[in-house]
């Protein structure tokens, strides 16, 4: 409810500067009034991130609102375990990519996209920053299970493994982040692509879980597709608008 709350706050309040009734306000408006514009053209010059996130509110909303066994059931019969991949690979390797665990993680995944995944976006463009976030998650899942199937057969796992959940956006962020390291230069483009190995490197070193495993594997694709940005330039200048 805590989200949804927020939301519904965050439009009263934009509402409120937007009138002209409380002078006390009139130093803040007349800031907002300068930033909207400039959030609102933001938003929309990335329409894929924000399409996304909206489609994930409503997901993490049937989650939230559902009961806790009804939820596990959704979860689970959308994860990319090895039993749906080996019974209905296409439909989970859609629909687990459109699920998170709730609508506080859908918060924190508004920060991460708004602030990884949109700067690609107006970079790139739609089309070629969906195109990485599929073939990092189609990828890493598919790399994964792999690993996960051998580990399996010899015994290095235990066989519930096969019926795991297994949902989410991870993936495909991960190798949207790695992609964002061709925007920068020089030795920038080096410390950021070393902070996110070394970060995704630590969790796994801390959490001996595929799924980890998954991120690293993210990261490794989202850098091998260089040759969809090579020939791109700077940020696509986006025109504010007047709402």
């Amino acid at each position: 409810m805590l989200p949804f709350l927020l939301i519904v706050a965050a439009v009263g309040v934009d509402r409120l500067l937007l009138s002209e009734r409380w002078p006390l306000v009139d130093p803040v408006r007349s800031r907002w009034q300068t930033w909207r514009p400039l959030t609102i053209g933001y938003v929309r010059s990335a329409p894929a991130t924000y399409v996304y996130l909206a489609v994930l509110f409503l997901t993490s909303w049937i989650l939230q609102t559902s009961s806790s066994r009804v939820a596990d059931a959704l979860l689970l019969e959308r994860s990319t375990n090895l039993h749906h991949l080996a019974h209905d690979p296409l439909r989970v390797l859609l629909s687990s990519a459109f699920w998170v665990g709730s609508l506080r993680d859908w918060l924190v995944w508004v920060v991460l996209l708004s602030v990884f995944v949109a700067p690609v976006e107006r970079w790139i463009g739609t089309t070629r920053t969906v195109l990485v976030f599929v073939i990092g998650h189609i990828g890493a899942t598919l790399i994964t299970a792999a690993g996960l199937w051998v580990a399996l057969h010899a015994d290095m796992v235990e066989s519930s493994v096969t019926n795991a959940r297994d949902v989410g956006a991870s993936y495909g962020f991960a190798a949207v982040a790695a992609v964002l390291a061709y925007r920068l230069s020089g030795r920038r483009r080096l410390i950021y692509a070393g902070a996110l190995i070394a970060f995704v490197g630590t969790i796994l070193a801390l959490n001996h879980n595929f799924t980890y495993w998954g991120h690293l594997v993210a990261l490794a694709i989202g850098f091998a597709c260089y040759p969809l940005v090579r020939s791109r330039g700077g940020v696509r200048r986006v025109r504010p608008v007047s709402v």
